[in-house]
């Protein structure tokens, strides 16, 4: 009865049966590893030209675009710049065509930023926009010799249902910088 229980032949056989289903785990666990999933393209939102260089007293448009966008419905950002260097000058904001019609706008300024805030209105039942495009013009004028970052504070956005829009954790901003001469 030991014998049978302990025998060579089929212990032989067992540890061969584990090691071809250790190495057929092993394969299986290299193999989805090796598995990609599909490159999904990153969210991007940058001013364009990213840098220009003005005399005093002249004007610079930058054009806020974004990239990859899925479901945008609503942005919202504070434009921060330097107040000694430049000044937002008047209508400083133009929509872009990224929007379609039926939008709100809503910008207020002050001394070193503008906060503008745009939306597709609810009542339009449009779903929000995916893909490239403007969003808007800001003009902007370089009053002295100097330079000044623009950057985005307190970004938002939002997609239909109110909730951030995807990839918007992985976002690449680009900022604008203004050199006056």
């Amino acid at each position: 009865m030991l014998r049978n229980v302990f025998n060579p032949e089929l212990c032989g056989k067992r540890i061969l049966l584990l090691i071809v289903f250790a190495i057929m785990i092993f394969s299986i666990s290299c193999s989805s590893s090796v598995t990609t999933e599909p490159d999904v393209e990153n969210l991007k939102l940058m001013f364009s030209p990213a840098e220009q260089t003005v005399p005093a007293n002249t004007e610079a448009d930058y054009v806020i675009q974004v990239e990859n966008a899925d479901n945008l419905f609503a942005f919202s950002a504070e434009i921060v710049f330097d107040n000694s260097v430049a000044e937002l000058v008047q209508d400083a904001v133009v929509i872009g065509g990224f929007w379609n019609t039926d939008l709100l706008e809503l910008s207020i300024v002050e001394d070193d930023r503008l906060s503008i805030t745009i939306s597709l209105q609810q009542t339009s039942n449009e779903d929000g926009i995916d893909g490239n495009g403007d969003l808007f013009t800001l003009s902007i004028e370089g009053i002295t010799i100097g330079e000044s970052d623009l950057t985005f504070e307190n970004l938002q956005m939002i997609d239909e249902n109110g909730y951030t829009v995807p990839n918007f954790d992985e976002i690449e901003i680009i900022s604008g910088k203004l050199i006056v001469e």
